[in-house]
């Protein structure tokens, strides 16, 4: 894929870089520079319109948009594709994402604030400002910091953010519960531990630990503010950010309503399946339940870029912009940001953001070239039941974007053929056949990922099911024969897999037995089919 791209992509900017006036050049020479600005600006939004739809429709990416920032200002936003398969509905600049880890940006900032303010030293350990409860690592031989959370070096494992169907209880209470148990929610709380090495040991990605973070800018800025109201006073509304928000949960009751009404519907995606899952919600909610545009969201990334001011506000100091952007214990990572070619011409940072099972994002600025884009897509790619690459689009795009290659491509191509998405329905279910057997495994993956990856407790029940099987869309390339779904099929398979305990050993052992109506030769084949290199991976993290 990245190849694909890199053909249209690299000449998007000259050899030559926009000239620049040294020092006091002649107004004329400055205005020739602009010119040659915004003629470079041009060619690469025409060619990035033009690559877009194609590389979409090659990799089964139903709706995609993005926004880019070069001179410290918006140049261009965009939508392509559809935001919602069943309805029809496009994809637009204006459409809302779910943010996914991105968020934890938005935490990491908040906590920075905190820090100019002097109410707080990052190097001090968060049980002298916690309340209600305190954080101690059995593992470790000295106290948490906020800098450990920060870097993700507390000790505390990786988690998949509390996943849930119904609403999460509030930050503090959820902590408070969950801080004492050995283990968190995946696989019958079997398989992940709490604390996996001592404090500031090594490095762990912790939506838990970005919790406790969310939980500290509650418990200690001065105006009594919960971490949504912190967030939204401080960093969204002075940035700007009219179509965003950083609500506790993401339901109609908590996200203002004309935000509310642009989200995008996510899909799980099986190869030419398409299928809306529940939706999460997420207890460790600081960790990425943000809702947002990539026109809003990127809006940071340009306050970072200029040293912490964007457009009058003062969002951090120029020095804590500095140090959150330094490489800290590892060359890769900042103070929650990620860091790539540290040093180098295409230097840059940002983060990837993914919501279960329905949205992948990426953003990204590359200081020295003066740019940044935020790209956001409604599809978590699950071939045939593993995890997809994160940053399949969205961070392809910004490689692209800061290749130093500069290689006129051919604009000859063809544009490829617009795909339709439709339901596919058999007209009549018969068990044992290809179209109810594909539907069953995919049934299989989506239970065993909701109830034993993710871990959700609550009860999967049978109009949850029923959305599901009977959202499914089929992707159709003109003269292209569309795959027949079985919704029996696919409730058998969701059925079947409840029936086993939600432990390795316990799927395992239901895997090996006769209950399952797909033999390993088939798996196999299906596997393939549905986007995997063979049979999909049960009682394995996702």
């Amino acid at each position: 894929m990245y190849d694909e791209l890199l053909a249209v992509l690299i000449a998007a900017f000259p050899v030559s870089v926009q000239a620049q006036s040294e020092s006091s050049a002649a107004s004329a020479t400055a205005l020739l520079a602009q010119d040659d600005a915004a003629a470079e600006d041009a060619r690469l939004i025409a060619m990035l319109k033009r690559s877009i739809p194609q590389t979409m429709r090659r990799h089964g990416t139903p709706g995609l948009n993005i926004a880019l920032a070069r001179h410290g200002k918006v140049i261009w936003e965009e939508g392509f594709g559809l935001a919602d398969l069943d309805a029809g509905k496009p994809m637009t600049k204006d459409t809302v994402l779910r943010s996914g880890s991105m968020g934890k940006t938005y935490t990491a900032t908040a906590v920075m604030r905190l820090s100019d303010q002097g109410l707080i030293e990052i190097v001090d350990p968060i049980n002298d400002y916690l309340k209600g409860f305190q954080v101690v690592n059995p593992l470790g031989e000295r106290e948490v910091t906020f800098l450990d959370l920060l870097t993700h070096r507390s000790g505390l494992g990786g988690n998949a953010a509390g996943c849930s169907f119904s609403r999460p209880k509030p930050l503090g209470e959820h902590l408070t519960l969950e801080y004492p148990k050995k283990f968190f929610w995946s696989y019958g709380e079997l398989t992940l531990p709490r604390w996996t090495s001592r404090a500031g040991e090594r490095f762990m990605y912790s939506n838990f630990g970005m919790a406790t973070l969310g939980y500290l800018v509650e418990a200690i800025n001065e105006d009594g503010l919960t971490f949504s109201e912190y967030v939204q006073e401080n960093i969204l509304d002075p940035l700007g950010m009219s179509s965003s928000q950083y609500p506790p949960v993401q339901d109609e009751e908590h996200i203002r309503p004309e935000i509310f009404e642009r989200l995008s519907k996510g899909y799980a995606r099986f190869g030419r399946f398409y299928l809306p899952t529940p939706t999460i919600y997420f207890s460790d909610y600081p960790a990425g339940a943000m809702v947002t545009t990539p026109g809003d969201h990127i809006r940071l990334l340009l306050a970072y870029h200029e040293g912490g001011t964007f457009d009058g506000y003062k969002l951090l100091e120029e020095s804590t912009v500095k140090k959150m952007l330094s490489p800290k214990a590892d060359p890769f990572l900042g103070l929650v940001w990620f860091l790539e070619n540290v040093g180098q011409w295409n230097s840059s940072f940002g983060h990837g953001g993914a919501h279960m099972y329905g949205w992948m994002n990426h953003f990204a600025c590359y200081p020295k070239q003066d740019f940044a884009v935020v790209v956001a897509t409604n599809q978590w790619v699950m071939h045939g039941g593993r995890s997809s690459e994160v940053t399949e689009i969205p961070g392809m795009i910004s490689k692209f974007l800061s290749n130093p290659d500069r290689v006129q491509p051919s604009t000859d191509e063809p544009l490829a053929p617009v795909p339709t998405y439709v339901c596919c329905d058999v007209k009549t279910s018969v068990p044992g056949s290809p179209s109810w057997k594909r539907s069953y495994v995919v049934g299989l993956v989506v239970a065993e990922r909701l109830k034993g990856s993710l871990g959700i407790k609550d009860s999967l029940d049978a109009a949850m099911v029923q959305k599901m099987a009977g959202g499914v869309r089929v992707r159709t390339e003109p003269g292209e024969e569309a795959l027949e779904w079985d919704p029996d099929g696919f409730r058998a398979g969701v059925n079947d897999m409840l029936s086993a305990e939600m432990t390795p050993t316990a799927i395992a052992a239901f895997l090996a037995s006769d209950r399952v109506r797909v033999n390993q030769k088939e798996m196999q084949s299906i596997g393939r089919e549905l986007g995997g290199d063979g049979a999909p991976r049960f009682g394995v993290i996702q």
